[in-house]
Parts: C-alpha cells; structure tokens; sequence
C-alpha cells in the first residue's frame, strides 16, 4: 500500500515536471520568435535607413551594432525562465519601435520622392465664350468663328485646334489677333465667337485698364492641358559653383490652387543661394511687377510676374539673366496651401519691421494686427503678413521682404526638433503644395549634413527696388500696366553679394 502511495506521488511530480519543462520549451519557442521578428525588423529598417540616404553612415553602423547585441543577448536570455520572459517582452518593445521606424522611414522616403525631380511643366489652354452664349461644350461652337494668338503660345494653339477639329470633325474657321487685350476684345465686340487662350495668359488681360472684370463675362467650354519638359543648362558666364557647395534656388509663391506646376504668374520670385562652408543663407526678393527682359522675349521688357506664364523655367532664366547667378533649381509653393504646413509646424516666429494692420478678404477673410519686432503667427496669420502691401509706404517692396521674413521663420522652424511632435501631418501638408526639381539624393545629400554636423545657419535678406511706372510690355502689347522700373544700384548690389557668397566670403547686409 505504502509503495502504491509513493509511486503515485513521483508519478504527479513527474507529470509536472513534464508540464513545466513544455511550458518553459514554449515560452524559450515563443522567446526566439519573438527575437527572430526584432532580428528581420532589424535589418528591414537597415536597407530602409541606407534607402532614405540622410542618415550618416556612422551613425548606421552605431545602430546596427546596438540591434546585434540587442538580439544577442535576448536570444542567450532565453536557457532562463524568468530574464527569457523579460528580454521576450523587451523584445516585443524593441520590436514595435522597429515597426514604427520603417514605417516613418517609408513615409518620409515616399514623401520626398512625391515632391522632388519635377521636370515638367503643364500649359492648361481652354477655348472661352462669352458668359451668356448658348453653346456650353465644344459640340455647341461647331461653327462658329475662332479667335487665336498669331505667335505667343502658337504650338499649343495648334495642337488644340486639331483636336477641337478631330471631336467635331470639321476644320474651324479661325481669325488671329496680337495680343491676347486684342483677343479678348475680338470675342466682346463679337469678331468671334470663341477664343483659344492660355489659362495663365489671363492675367495679361486682367492686368489691363478696362478689363479687370473680363473672367467673370466668359466661361470655359473646352479644356486640354500640355506637358512640357523643362530643360536647364549651365550659363559658364554666370556665377556658378564648382564643388556644389554653393547653390541657388529660386523660390517660386504662386496663387495656383492645390500642388500643380501648371504655368501660371509668378507671384513670389525670392532667389535663396545656400553655402554650405560657411553656413550662410542669402535671400534675394525680386518684385514681381520688375521691369525686365524675359529670357524669350528678345530684350522686350516685360512684368517679371508674367514670365511664370511661360513656365518656371522662364523665370528662372530671366532672373539669371538680371543677376548673372545660375538658378540650380526651383521650389514651387502654392501660398494659400502653405497655411496648412505653418499650422502643421505649430505655427512659426516673424520679424515685421512696422507695425501694422493685415487683412484680406479674399484668402483669409481675417484682420490681424501685427507688432513692430517678432510675432508669433499661424498659418493664416502668416499669409496675411506675407500678402499684405497696402499698409506701406513700400508696398510690394515691403510685402517682399515680409516674405523673405515667414520663409525664414519656416526655415527656423523646420530645422529644430519640434518637427518631429507632428511629422506626418507636416508631410502630408508639404506635399500638397510644394513641388522642387531638386532630385530626391540632392535633398537627402542636404539633410545628411543637417543630422551629422548640426550646423547653424545665418540668413542675411536684401530686397532690390525701383520706381513706379505705366508701361507697354511683351506680353500686353500696346495695352500699358503697372510696371517697376528697376533701381540698378540696388540689382548691382545683389549681383555684388551673391558674388560674396560664391566667393566664401561672409555676407553683411545693413538694415534696408
């Protein structure tokens, strides 16, 4: 009886040694699992980290060494119960900030991508009819008689005219005119039926005496837009810099809705030249009314406003041409959609030189009053300040520099670490209003530097001026507007510090 009790008895320590040792085999099972899943996190964020291009490879190797050891010692952990349960959950931890890193690292990655490398340009040309014409589509002008541009965008012109003619299958009868002032006003005194303009030509008609209201007479019937490449040499007469260690970029605000490069008026023209040596940032506000040869426009002067009707690249081209820098890229930002990613940083610090009132009934519909010295602004706080030129004695000169003053603050904000509290949403912002030709390795190049040297950067701003005039220009024909003719002491003066900068040498500005 008492050896039947006995054996009972190592029979049940048996069973739960048995029991004991499968749970702590699949405990040890779940452990190594759970540190093979850190292991292939590890080397996925490895080729996402190399793939992003902005992390410095020492930094890299640091990583990559901590992880190894990491995974070691959770694996060797693993013979013991207790710390195998431990390093198990640490792991899982490990394992989720992994996660979360390819996933920010994929998104950054994609995002910069989306907005980088643009190298084309998109002409959007509509066939318009007066406001109260019966047709409403192209079926509706079968017959009628067209109005055309003789020579300024003749290409697209033609290319939707054979199209127009393929849908009703039909040639068109057509009539051409100078100037798009001679267009319009061929479609108001009924010469025509219909005209075949260029979306960003409008402007030269609007700009007009007399026709400011011309949009709100005529509607849209027919629409195609036209991609371009854009196509950039290198001017060895202009400044330029040999190691990359310089650049410029231009900096181009437009008023068109959503992230497009569709042609439309240059309304913020600000040259922003980088020296990587000596860490100084020079920005170069032009007004966009300046008086100036475009670089298609064979020495005719023109609104500097209106080259972006012709395509960034146009713009580019002439302010090379003005200050004799070679332009490496652009940045395009829609101005009304960069409220959202002032607001995404957590809004932004800019200096005003005056104090003044702000408002604009068309964008913010809003009144902010700003103080002399520096201001704490949102997003639309800040394009009140950046839009604002009715408030001074300099208007579009000063609404210049007020520009350069909220990029700057943008810049400020960007490089500090309070991006990282909403970063998603900051890229989600900028990639819906900014594009740049900058390539994707040329921006990681940049930020690469940013993270291992943390260098701190001086931006110097000067603004060139000129005298308030009525003109006839390339683009208006005989039809005069608003121009500024060019101060050339002032343009000599930014010609003088961008060789400055070219030259290493440290930028000084006084107070304008």
């Amino acid at each position: 009886m008492g050896n039947t009790g006995k054996k009972g008895t190592n029979k049940n320590v048996s069973s739960k040694k048995r029991k004991d040792d499968k749970v702590k085999k699949t405990i040890r099972i779940v452990g190594y699992f759970l540190c093979t899943i850190q292991l292939i996190l590890s080397i996925l964020a490895t080729i996402y980290v190399i793939k992003l291009k902005i992390v410095p490879t020492p930094y890299i190797v640091v990583i990559d060494i901590l992880l190894f050891v990491l995974f070691v010692l959770f694996v060797m952990l693993q013979k013991w119960s207790i710390p195998g349960i431990i390093a198990s959950f640490t792991s899982i931890i490990v394992s989720f900030f992994l996660f979360a890193g390819c996933f920010y690292i994929n998104f950054t990655y994609n995002k910069i991508k989306n907005i980088s490398g643009v190298d084309t340009k998109v002409d959007n040309v509509n066939v318009y009819v007066r406001i109260d014409d019966p047709a409403n589509d192209i079926n509706g002008a079968a017959n009628y008689n067209f109005g055309i541009l003789s020579t300024l965008d003749r290409d697209n012109t033609n290319k939707i005219k054979a199209d127009i003619e393929s849908v009703l299958g039909q040639p068109i009868s057509v009539t051409e005119y100078d100037t798009a002032i001679d267009l319009i006003k061929g479609l108001f005194d009924n010469q025509t039926q219909a005209i075949i303009l260029n979306d960003a030509y409008m402007s030269f008609i609007t700009d007009s005496e007399g026709y400011e209201d011309a949009e709100n007479r005529i509607k849209v019937i027919y629409n195609k837009n036209f991609e371009t490449s854009i196509k950039k040499d290198i001017n060895e007469d202009y400044l330029n810099s040999e190691d990359d260690k310089v650049f410029t970029i231009l900096i181009n605000g437009v008023d068109t809705r959503g992230r497009t490069i569709t042609n439309s008026n240059s309304d913020t023209n600000i040259l922003l030249t980088v020296n990587m040596n000596t860490h100084q940032i020079l920005m170069i506000s032009t007004p966009r009314d300046y008086f100036v040869p475009l670089s298609i426009s064979g020495n005719v002067r023109d609104k500097l406003t209106h080259s972006g009707a012709y395509g960034v690249d146009v713009t580019m081209d002439t302010l090379e041409m003005l200050y004799g820098v070679n332009v490496d890229d652009f940045v395009r930002i829609n101005f009304d959609g960069f409220m959202d990613v002032i607001d995404a940083l957590g809004g932004i610090t800019v200096y005003s030189e005056y104090e003044f009132d702000g408002f604009d009934n068309d964008v913010v519909n809003m009144t902010y009053h700003f103080n002399q010295g520096y201001n704490d602004v949102n997003g639309k706080q800040a394009l009140l300040f950046a839009r604002e030129r009715h408030a001074f004695l300099d208007g579009d000169r000063q609404r210049g520099r007020n520009q350069m003053a909220v990029i700057e603050g943008m810049i400020d904000k960007a490089l500090s670490p309070q991006i990282l509290k909403n970063y998603t949403n900051i890229w989600n912002e900028v990639s819906d209003c900014v594009l740049t030709s900058m390539d994707y390795d040329e921006i990681a190049e940049f930020v690469k530097i940013q993270l291992a040297d943390s260098p701190s950067w001086e931006v110097v701003k000067y603004s060139v001026t000129g005298s308030d005039a009525m003109s006839t220009t390339y683009s208006t024909g005989s039809a005069e507007v608003y121009v500024m003719i060019p101060d050339e002491t002032t343009v000599n003066q930014a010609k003088e510090y961008l060789r400055q900068i070219y030259a290493g040498e440290r930028v000084v500005i006084p107070e304008q």
